[in-house]
């Protein structure tokens, strides 16, 4: 039910993030049907080529990464902003999932908190602490899907994320 740009949630609906490779999509669902969407310019592999150079990325590489993602998050936010559920689908889920089961966690669904948290031990290995220490990857798609999930959580105010990978 959408009043203009402005948007009241109901309990059946939820938002599908699509992060993609070039672009990615934001979906308002509700009862199985698409009430609302909007693709973004920016994407997984997108971000690793305008922003991620090492691996790990330095920290000025993360700071550019997510000057980028809040450039093309924060304009979705009058339309997105805290529907009942999150939902993390297609190729930027993967890495993530993939990542995370490598890691030992094989929950599907995380808080922010708790995404705050990861992100932040990634920012700790790109400040010099071991990877090895952390026992999560560096690989830069696991990174900036990582990046845009945690953009994407706290700037349209989502309390959590179910992960739903495409793979097995």
């Amino acid at each position: 039910m959408t009043s203009g740009n402005t948007f009241t949630p109901t309990a059946d609906e939820l938002t599908v993030l699509e992060l993609g490779r070039d672009t990615s999509t934001v979906r308002r669902m509700a009862g199985g049907q698409t009430l609302l969407c909007r693709e973004f310019p920016l994407g997984v592999d997108a971000l690793v080529l305008q922003s991620l150079r090492h691996e790990p990325p330095w920290p000025i590489e993360l700071e550019h990464a997510i000057e980028l993602t809040e450039e093309v998050v924060m304009p979705l936010a009058a339309q997105f902003a805290g529907s009942a559920g999150l939902v993390l689908q297609g190729q930027g889920a993967d890495p993530i999932t993939d990542a995370l089961k490598a890691s030992g966690i094989v929950q599907t669904r995380f808080s922010l908190d708790e995404i705050e948290v990861l992100f932040n031990r990634l920012i700790a290995v790109s400040q010099g602490r071991p990877a090895s220490q952390e026992k999560l990857p560096t690989d830069l798609r696991f990174v900036a899907a990582m990046l845009m999930l945690r953009e994407f959580m706290h700037h349209l105010h989502f309390a959590d994320i179910a992960l739903q990978a495409t793979g097995p």
